[in-house]
């Protein structure tokens, strides 16, 4: 696990890796009836939710769920420590496994 952690603090700093961690001191979410990715792509194609679960997956394309997927997104950014204070902990959780 020390070395999955070292390995997110260093792709973090390349410029093109945004990570941010959203602390359990943070409490209760909006994503917490699971996960979801956005799959973000040039225009003209629109953007694509894309959802996993046990049993399969689901790709959501309708304009309504993706905006708010967005939304979703939007808030966890928000409630997330910032990339400088993500790595920060990271680093103190990485120092503290053996």
């Amino acid at each position: 696990m020390k070395a999955q952690l070292e390995q997110l603090i260093t792709m973090s700093k390349r410029p093109n890796i945004t990570l941010q961690v959203l602390p359990f001191t943070a409490g209760g979410h909006v994503a917490m009836d699971g996960g979801f990715v956005v799959l973000g792509f040039e225009s003209p194609d629109p953007d694509v939710i894309y959802l996993e679960n046990q049993v399969g997956s689901l790709y959501l394309e309708e304009q309504s769920h993706v905006d708010r997927h967005n939304v979703v997104f939007n808030h966890l950014r928000a409630a997330a420590l910032d990339p400088v204070q993500s790595r920060r902990l990271l680093s103190a959780e990485a120092r503290d496994l053996r």
